[in-house]
């Protein structure tokens, strides 16, 4: 890597961290089209053969009566197949070691990883300290706007949101007239619900909104982490 400029190194290193990412995505969409292979696409495939079969006379026409079952048997199956594999067997280690040593093994899984990607940019890049400095520096940077962006975003959305609901129930005005002319407690008591829902369900958006920020600026600091530790390696072996 003689040569090339920080800016070129810190281009690399962000193609570096967006291939990694991509390369997650893959492993999460083969997840995701076996839940959608196994739990629609064959069901569905099954139900239209032995439609077809029932049409052709092959299949007696009661058959059609154990379709629903089959469309739900693959799904059953599946998600009994998923929940023994992913969750159950790690409900014995869990019991036998504790919360807090179960808490330690994902621990050590995310230094592992951290490990593999530490050691995958400083082959890639293979940066000065001073360089990795740089990097990390304006990595930081670039994940404190985009945290900062997030932000933004979900005040700037809850704004838009609360003028909205506004304006539509200035359309309906009409409605909270004849509402102010029943003098019930009953009336005020609906009103008061129907307008504390919409407001718990702006509320909830908004949260799943910035949570779902707050996810995106979670995974790419872990890549800062990677590189802080590539640099104090760089610094280890220099005062070697």
């Amino acid at each position: 890597m003689q040569g090339k400029t920080r800016f070129e190194l810190y281009k690399t290193f962000i193609e570096f961290v967006a291939h990694d990412i991509q390369r997650q995505r893959h492993q999460v969409n083969r997840k995701m089209f076996s839940v959608f292979f196994w739990c629609f696409l064959l069901p569905v495939l099954i139900s239209l053969v032995v439609l077809v079969l029932v049409k052709l006379k092959v299949f007696p026409r009661n058959a059609r009566n154990h379709i629903d079952w089959l469309v739900l048997v693959l799904p059953v199956l599946y998600s009994l197949y998923f929940l023994g594999s992913e969750v159950l067997m790690q409900v014995p280690a869990a019991f036998k070691k504790g919360g807090m040593a179960n808490t330690l093994g994902q621990a050590l899984k995310e230094g592992e990883w951290r490990d593999q990607v530490a050691e995958g940019l400083s082959r890639v890049l293979g940066a000065s300290v001073q360089e990795w400095e740089w990097i990390v520096a304006n990595f930081r940077m670039d994940l404190q706007a985009m945290q900062y962006r997030a932000r933004y975003l979900t005040a700037l959305a809850g704004a838009v949101f609360f003028l909205l609901m506004q304006g539509i129930d200035s359309i309906a005005d009409d409605d909270r007239k004849t509402f102010w002319m029943k003098p019930t407690f009953v009336g005020w008591v609906d009103a008061t619900t129907a307008d504390l829902s919409q407001y718990v369900g702006l509320a909830l958006f908004l949260v799943l909104l910035y949570l779902s920020g707050s996810q995106i600026y979670h995974n790419l600091s872990r890549y800062l982490n990677c590189a802080e530790l590539v640099a104090l390696n760089q610094k280890k072996q220099n005062l070697k």
